[in-house]
């Protein structure tokens, strides 16, 4: 097992990583879990960025609440203004263009994976071109309109034209939550490669729960188990504490 900020990459500061992804993909996850493994294995400040201005299934704002007070403490992080905080309306931070192009942090960024959520982002190109970047998309190969080849390709150009960035690569998160088996990992990461093949793009994460971890690493292909690394999910502790609809 890899730890998240070895298969990133140790970034300099002042670039930005940024998760993309359709509703259901886990890129608020992969975000906060690469933010957390950053400010473990590095000494630099970390600044955490929700500019999903789209209402996916969760949302960064709604994750930060299950942060420890030390976790949250060694993160930087930029979010609406709290009047604003559960709104549905696109709203981003009025200093966000001086947060976002400062030289002191690395940031990591949830983006909206739609065309709207996608499309929001790129109104700060080029200051996030100037910084020096990162774009990842985030696959989970079994929610709905993933699983097909052309599904994905539809997807990842969405991405690609809405946000005006270069794609750097993607992250294997196939999942059906506590359901999910070694089996679903696996074509899930084959599922991913071939998307990237066919892309020219790498796959640089598979990613696993805890939960998962014990039994997975030995059985899956050479391939997705070199590139295996393990999250906590916050979803699924929201599942358990009550309705989004609170939020």
């Amino acid at each position: 097992m890899h730890e998240l900020a070895d298969l990133f990459g140790r970034p300099r500061t002042g670039q930005s990583i940024l998760f993309a992804g359709p509703s259901g993909s886990g890129k608020t996850e992969v975000a906060i879990n690469l933010a957390l493994s950053l400010v473990r294995q590095m000494a630099v400040p970390v600044t955490l960025c929700d500019l999903d201005v789209v209402k996916p299934y969760f949302r960064l704002r709604d994750m930060l609440r299950l942060l420890t007070d030390e976790e949250a403490s060694k993160l930087k992080i930029v979010e609406p203004e709290r009047r604003l905080l559960h709104a549905d309306i696109p709203t981003f931070p009025r200093n966000l263009h001086a947060l976002l192009s400062s030289p002191e942090t690395v940031k990591v960024i949830d983006v909206g994976g739609d065309a709207v959520g996608i499309g929001a982002v790129a109104q700060f190109r080029e200051t996030i071109i100037a910084g020096g970047y990162s774009l990842y998309i985030v696959v989970n190969t079994l929610r709905p309109g993933m699983d097909s080849g052309d599904g994905l390709k539809r997807m990842l150009t969405t991405i690609h034209l809405g946000a005006r960035l270069d794609l750097s690569g993607l992250v294997a998160n196939t999942n059906l939550q506590a359901e999910t088996t070694v089996e679903d990992i696996q074509r899930g990461y084959d599922a991913v490669k071939a998307l990237g093949d066919s892309e020219g793009l790498p796959v640089v994460a598979v990613l696993v729960s805890s939960e998962c971890a014990a039994q997975v690493g030995h059985r899956l292909a050479p391939g997705a188990a070199k590139l295996l690394s393990v999250i906590r999910v916050f979803n699924r502790i929201l599942d358990t504490v009550g309705s989004q609809t609170e939020f």
